[in-house]
């Protein structure tokens, strides 16, 4: 028998390997960066929380961390959830129209192009583990 000259498939089986330890190097470069992330999350709230802390204790009133215009919002790095409750924590009578406005004129990064729906199901999130607490 002859070889068949038109096989490709032993160096497709090569490529298909190197692409797929290409992808298992990139998978452990994001959950490093994954962590990271998480880590600067956890000490931005951190000095969040100190700054408030701060900020009351001279009779300050608590506003945004970053006042200039063009500047960060006030709820950089962190998620919708997690600013919300901040907002209904200020004003607990804020509709979730309202506190969307809030966080598109605050120029919140939603990571998406849905903000409507991100703030939604956030909402709803916090209204259960309200509802959870109150059991």
């Amino acid at each position: 028998m002859q070889p068949n000259r038109g096989d490709i498939r032993e160096e497709l089986v090569d490529r298909m390997a190197a692409v797929l330890g290409n992808i298992d190097h990139l998978k452990e470069q994001r959950a490093k960066i994954d962590k990271q992330l998480q880590e600067e999350s956890e000490r931005l709230s951190a000095l969040r929380i100190v700054y408030d802390a701060e900020a009351k204790r001279f009779g300050e009133p608590s506003g945004p961390l970053f006042p200039k215009k063009g500047g960060p919002s006030r709820f950089a790095g962190m998620k919708v959830g997690q600013a919300l409750k901040i907002i209904r924590q200020e004003n607990p009578k804020i509709t979730k129209e309202q506190a969307h406005k809030l966080l598109v004129k605050e120029g919140f990064d939603f990571g998406t192009k849905r903000s409507k729906s991100s703030v939604h199901f956030a909402w709803i999130g916090l209204e259960r583990a309200k509802s959870g607490q109150q059991k």
